[in-house]
């Protein structure tokens, strides 16, 4: 019975933990991907959203975008690219719970991928 409690109690401790923010790490960031339905010159127009699911905060968020093309132009607030990596946001703070959101225009859907980001938790 004693080993139940404590198993218990370890699960309850870990739950905490995941609750509080600990249980984010560096990858916990989600993207994904949707058409607006608007067309821009024959084109479709694709919405990005970046998630931080967690209580802590990110920044130099980091996205895999080798070979990426858009009709429109994105300011490098919001996406600047260095060889294959496009910084989001110019590296500036993601809060815990928030999204950023950024639209282009191109014939299919690019497949970013979150390549890197540094956490910080309090």
């Amino acid at each position: 019975m004693e080993a139940k409690a404590c198993k218990l109690i370890c699960l309850l401790i870990f739950f905490a933990f995941i609750t509080q923010g600990y249980g984010c790490d560096r990858f916990s960031l989600t993207l994904t991907q949707s058409k607006t339905g608007k067309m821009v010159k024959n084109k479709p127009e694709w919405e990005v959203r970046v998630k931080n699911p967690c209580t802590c905060v990110f920044f130099d968020i980091q996205l895999s975008c080798a070979d990426f093309k858009s009709v429109t132009t994105i300011d490098s607030s919001v996406l600047s690219k260095t060889g294959d990596v496009c910084l989001l946001m110019n590296g500036q703070r993601l809060d815990g719970e928030e999204e950023y959101v950024f639209k282009y225009v191109w014939d299919t859907i690019f497949n970013f991928k979150i390549a890197d980001s540094t956490i910080a938790c309090s």
